[in-house]
């Protein structure tokens, strides 16, 4: 039976959508065979009289499959009850596409109220993503400088250097911080300075703990 790898299966399909679908296709003394069905195309409405989930199955699942040999490997491939309920509802013999699954060929684990444990945490690790992203942009922010030359005047109001000068001294500022990409160079006329990103001066943010 191969019980680790199976149940091991049919636990992470539970987990996560909710429940675990599957029909035997055989069985016999020494082995079984279990398919498993895609959970979409898949419900179990009612129960047995011995307390199990009818599986019930859309054979609409088959229209997914547009090469029409692989559509045949496949139908070969599901019990019986479920190919011929499809060629009946593909030739409108039956209005619907569900098809119910005998309780000893469906086997349905629906984990808790049939719904994926972890589904609620999905919008949340969206928005914790996005914090990452906000955080990394701060971070690449804060690390950001503008080197500002500022040319001074003489007393008279007169330039002490004229622009071809200072453009002279902007080029060649810009050429001695060519190799950091995180400072820009901008020249005036008055004193020199650094600015830094406003956001070092901030409060550290706490946000990825909150969203954590």
């Amino acid at each position: 039976m191969s019980l680790p790898t199976m149940l091991t299966n049919c636990s992470l399909r539970a987990l996560i959508d909710g429940a675990y679908y599957g029909a035997l296709v055989s069985i016999d003394r020494k082995t079984f065979v279990l398919i498993d069905l895609p959970h979409g195309y898949c419900r179990s409405l009612f129960r047995d009289f011995l307390g199990n989930d009818i599986v019930e199955f859309n054979v609409s699942y088959f229209n997914t499959i547009v090469d029409k040999d692989a559509q045949k490997e496949a139908l070969a491939l599901y019990p019986k009850v479920v190919s011929s309920h499809f060629k009946k509802w593909e030739k409108q013999r039956v209005i619907s596409p569900w098809v119910k699954l005998p309780s000893d060929i469906g086997v349905c684990f629906p984990l808790f109220d049939g719904v994926p444990l972890f589904l609620n945490v999905i919008p949340a690790t969206i928005q914790y993503d996005e914090a990452v992203d906000t955080e990394r942009e701060r971070d690449l922010e804060e690390i950001r400088k503008i080197i500002v030359q500022k040319i001074p005047h003489l007393n008279d109001g007169g330039l002490l250097f004229e622009p071809e000068e200072a453009i002279e001294i902007h080029e060649g500022t810009v050429g001695m911080m060519r190799n950091n990409k995180n400072v820009s160079v901008l020249t005036t006329y008055a004193d020199v300075d650094a600015i830094v990103s406003k956001t070092t001066a901030d409060t550290a943010s706490n946000t990825l703990e909150k969203m954590i």
